[in-house]
């Protein structure tokens, strides 16, 4: 006994322990000293845009490649297959790496891919490929590779990210968001509708010939944001945002939604805290039949669910904090000018009230006609009256159940102070 703890003092004295330390040490480094660095080995894909083009599918990616001076030096590769695998191995052999798409925050997807359906293109990149769910998801017309180029062009020449310009904040009412995740939830759903905004890429010819501006709003709320690059000084690329969202049902491109539709139907959505009200004709002791445009400060959305006699009913409540952002009178008012008084009378907030529920009303009556739930109607349903509902869908079935719901909405509008 004596002697097996004299060699385990032995084996384990101080100097000894630094030296079996060392070469634990080196055991685990010196195989990695042989090992290439990432970068040499992988492409850094910060966006992918995907399309259908006759029988095969085509590809464009956008790699990073890192440099000394530290700004970001973005290159485009694209190929092309009889499927999508084979056409990202086209493009891993063009850059002699094997493609990286843990940094990949865009998934563009063409028209004629979202008319064929993106359930298997998600499915591979996520799992195959592990592009993460929070991926943006964007839906674009024009050519793949023209399109890739004109975003990596915005990208270095004007400092913008495309997931920005699609949706460059949640919180307003005219945006939409997408991504990968939330297109999953929908798809599995069984509504089973999915969105991505859209966005399209046109000529210098095609942009002389419309009306655009940089995020102009017109009386009826809706604009549009533009950004151009050139590929060539004949040939200028026009990155187009007006608001446009595609809906699609079982994976696959259903129909577009206008900006002024998104803008209604995200009156329901209490993550959309921001926007305008534009009412006309008010008229009263200061106003002369005036336009008024209100800023919506804040928004709260409350939704309850029940049944009457059978009849599932649908209540929104929809409380709104606003000011007055601009008057346009004929013949301006001197009591316009006064700063110590309300604006926001009784004349002005009943026309508020009327143009928010006729709003909301038109997009009731838009998800009827078209099919769509974008109310979230069977979630709240499925969720606060379960039995009762599963009841009411025996009866009038998947197809048609948002037609017998009585929706009831009461608006309440306050000033901000």
């Amino acid at each position: 006994m004596k002697e097996m703890k004299k060699k385990l003092k032995s084996i384990f004295s101080p100097k000894k322990l630094v030296l079996w330390l060392c070469i634990l040490i080196l055991i685990f480094t010196v195989p990695s000293f042989n090992k290439s660095a990432m970068s040499q080995t992988q492409a850094i894909v910060t966006m992918l845009c995907v399309d259908k083009i006759d029988d095969k599918i085509k590809v464009a990616a956008t790699v990073l490649t890192p440099s000394q001076d530290k700004k970001a030096n973005f290159q485009v590769y694209s190929g092309e297959g009889e499927t999508l695998g084979y056409a990202v191995d086209s493009v891993s052999l063009a850059i002699g790496k094997e493609m990286g798409f843990a940094q990949c925050k865009i998934m563009a997807l063409g028209e004629n891919i979202c008319k064929d359906g993106v359930m298997q293109v998600l499915d591979y990149m996520t799992r195959t490929k592990k592009v993460g769910r929070n991926a943006v998801l964007v839906a674009f017309t024009g050519d793949v590779l023209d399109f890739t180029q004109a975003i990596v062009d915005l990208n270095l020449g004007k400092s913008l990210r495309l997931d920005k310009i699609v949706s460059f904040d949640k919180r307003y009412i005219l945006t939409q968001d997408s991504n990968i995740e939330t297109f999953y939830i929908g798809y599995y759903s069984p509504i089973s509708l999915g969105i991505m905004s859209k966005v399209k890429l046109i000529t210098n010819e095609t942009f002389n010939s419309i009306q655009v501006g940089s995020n102009a709003t017109n009386s009826s709320g809706s604009s549009s944001s533009t950004t151009s690059t050139t590929n060539g000084e004949n040939n200028e690329k026009f990155i187009m945002n007006d608001g446009t969202v595609s809906l699609f049902k079982d994976g696959k491109h259903y129909i577009d939604m206008t900006l002024d539709e998104v803008k209604k139907a995200n009156i329901f959505v209490n993550n959309a805290q921001k926007g305008t009200v534009v009412v006309e004709g008010v008229t009263d002791h200061i106003y002369n039949n005036a336009k008024v445009v209100v800023n919506i400060l804040k928004k709260d959305i409350s939704i309850k669910t029940s049944f009457k006699d059978g009849v599932p009913i649908y209540s929104t409540d929809v409380s709104l904090t606003v000011y007055i952002d601009e008057v346009i009178e004929e013949n301006p008012s001197e009591k316009l000018l006064r700063r110590n008084q309300d604006f926001l009378t009784n004349a002005l907030i009943v026309k508020i009230e009327e143009k928010m529920e006729s709003d909301m009303r038109e997009i009731i009556s838009y998800c009827q006609n078209n099919d769509v739930d974008l109310l979230g109607v069977y979630k709240y349903f499925y969720a606060l009256e379960n039995k009762k509902f599963e009841e009411y869908l025996e009866k009038v079935g998947i197809k048609n159940y948002l037609d017998g719901i009585d929706y009831q909405i009461d608006i309440k509008v306050k000033s901000e102070n």
